[in-house]
């Protein structure tokens, strides 16, 4: 009675929509904006000092550090493992956070 074209159904289904990878996706990328704002994108560029012609231990505490920089000058020898506070033209110093 009826004559069937090759087509298994008379009605197009509708297509599934790939909806919920985009979901997971616009998430994922939500939660890692908010996470960099929240604790930062890494280590801050004052983490790193590097030494110019002229710059002593305690030139650098006061400049990187506000009040009394003595206890600076000490940490900063002991992060860096420095003997006595004599500094080299561009040597690299990591700066202790306070």
């Amino acid at each position: 009675m009826f004559v069937q074209d090759g087509a298994r159904h008379a009605y197009p289904r509708p297509q599934r929509r790939r909806g919920w990878g985009r979901i997971l996706v616009l998430a994922v990328a939500l939660v890692l904006a908010t996470g960099r704002l929240a604790y930062g994108s890494g280590p801050q560029a004052s983490d790193r000092v590097v030494v110019a012609p002229g710059d002593t231990v305690w030139s650098i505490a006061a400049a990187h550090y506000r009040g009394d920089p003595r206890p600076h000058v000490e940490a900063i020898l002991q992060a860096n493992r420095l003997p006595t506070p004599l500094l080299t033209p561009g040597q690299t110093l990591h700066l202790p956070r306070e």
